[in-house]
């Protein structure tokens, strides 16, 4: 008897493409919610771990590049220093940068404040706005003792927080300076843990974190000197002293998520309040409103995108979900998570379609 061959299956149709994604979001959201469970009250941990890991990433391939020369060992010893040196000769260098600016600022400011507190009270004067400033130098006063009990709480709480920053940027050092010395056996001991008809799949998950998280610090590192720069050509521009340290604060603060851009914005606006700010107040605003529409609408879409594959509808969304979820944490990790996420759904969508084409569907199908 001969076997009539079956005829080829049909592609799936959009409502099946559709049911599959559906059940591949709804699994995802549940393992989501359960390890949020979890996570959450593991929430300093998991932000080393993070940080960690993202090191590895960004760190690993150069580590890879150097191993043709010298060993492993020496290759992660010659990365990770010269990325401390790099990261604490930035920060400190803006720091003294920013210390110098608020000196000026001290010594300036008295003579600032005497020169406009008569226009100040004029203007209040020709508005119909009586102060009593005996009245308001007693309150001040009376006042004062709250105010520096509540100035000793603050400082007991910023203390404590530097000492929590310094322990674990140091646990992040020693975590990443272990992960990169035996990540090829930390590899190899994960492939033969892992089933060999398993293996291609979690080689693909692996490779797809790998980058998903390195686009988003190629597109982050690019985007804050992208600003940097038109933060330094602005300033610079409109007439401000210290455009190149004015670019650089900006560069480095745009790598902060949600604070970032209103930290950037700070220096130029006080420089303009001190140097003829009916004049540069508003071109220094003009500027500002230029390079956000420039991030928000042009670069920041564009590049994560290209770097990501992700629409800006899904970026701006992650975000806020990371910001209220675990604050600034949250929404540092907020959009390469978004990333692995809509990546995998992908992937486990096509995979479950596999799966359900070979599963037979009825007598029909023998």
């Amino acid at each position: 008897m001969n076997s009539t061959p079956s005829p080829p299956s049909s592609p799936p149709s959009r409502l099946t493409t559709i049911k599959d994604s559906l059940m591949v979001v709804i699994l995802a959201g549940i393992i989501l919610f359960a390890t949020e469970r979890v996570l959450s009250r593991l929430h300093e941990v998991v932000v080393v771990v993070l940080l960690s890991l993202t090191l590895v990433i960004v760190l690993n391939p150069l580590v890879k590049l150097l191993t043709h020369w010298v060993p492993r060992n020496w290759a992660v010893v010659i990365v990770v220093v010269t990325a401390l040196l790099i990261f604490f000769g930035s920060v400190g260098g803006l720091l003294s940068v920013i210390v110098l600016q608020l000196q000026v600022l001290a010594k300036q400011l008295p003579s600032d404040i005497e020169r406009l507190t008569p226009l100040f009270l004029t203007f209040l004067k020709n508005a119909g706005i009586q102060l009593n400033i005996t009245q308001i130098k007693h309150t001040a006063l009376q006042h004062a003792s709250v105010v520096s009990t509540q100035a000793i709480h603050d400082t007991v709480r910023v203390l404590r927080g530097i000492v929590t920053g310094v322990v674990d940027t140091v646990l992040i050092i020693i975590l990443t300076v272990y992960m990169l010395l035996d990540a090829p056996r930390i590899a190899s001991s994960l492939k033969h843990l892992i089933p060999s008809d398993r293996l291609p799949a979690v080689l693909a998950v692996e490779q797809t974190v790998a980058h998903v998280v390195g686009g988003y610090v190629r597109g982050q590192l690019l985007l804050s000197l992208i600003i940097g720069v038109a933060f330094g050509l602005g300033t610079a521009i409109i007439g401000l002293p210290d455009a190149i340290p004015i670019g650089a604060i900006a560069a480095v603060s745009e790598l902060i998520p949600l604070l970032g851009p209103v930290i950037g914005s700070l220096l130029p606006l006080i420089f303009a309040l001190l140097n003829h700010p009916g004049i540069h107040v508003p071109e220094v605003l003009v500027m500002l409103l230029g390079i956000h529409l420039l991030e928000s609408d042009v670069l920041g879409p564009r590049i994560m995108r290209d770097q990501l594959g992700l629409h800006p509808v899904i970026s701006i969304i992650a975000l806020l979900i990371g910001a209220t979820w675990l604050g600034i944490w949250g929404a540092l990790f907020a959009v390469p998570a978004a990333g692995i996420a809509v990546a995998g759904i992908r992937a486990g969508s096509g995979a479950w379609r596999a799966y359900a084409n070979t599963v037979p569907k009825g007598p029909e199908s023998l």
